[in-house]
């Protein structure tokens, strides 16, 4: 495989229409399909409360807009753009979003969807 690329033109926004993240955009930048060991993305999340029980992945995200609290481990901490985020897998994390959030995100291993 050596080196993959995505231009930005081939970068779509699809809605999430099952699991905790329902209702909101995400542009999979680099999947889940097995092409990669990690995947990558794009998401954007309106105004809301989600709950992941038990978060099937490590997850770094970088703050593009807006701002999110998110909690995890009993530990809550506010993020605003230009701010990173690391999240560690099988702990119960809740995210709270006044208005909306986008950010960046690279999840390893690359399979989250499993997690739905």
């Amino acid at each position: 495989m050596g080196i993959l690329k995505r231009s930005k033109e081939e970068i779509v926004f699809e809605p999430i229409a099952h699991g905790p993240f329902s209702g909101s955009i995400i542009a999979e930048v680099f999947d889940t399909s097995g092409e990669t060991a990690m995947s990558c993305g794009i998401h954007e999340i309106p105004a809301s409360l989600t709950i992941v029980e038990k978060a099937p992945v490590d997850d770094v995200l970088y703050i593009l807009e807006g701002e999110i609290d998110i909690e995890s481990d009993g530990v809550s901490k506010t993020y605003r753009a230009g701010d990173f985020a690391y999240l560690r897998a099988g702990e119960r994390q809740q995210y709270t979003v006044k208005d909306r959030v986008k950010h960046i995100y690279v999840c390893y291993p690359g399979n989250w969807k499993e997690g739905e």
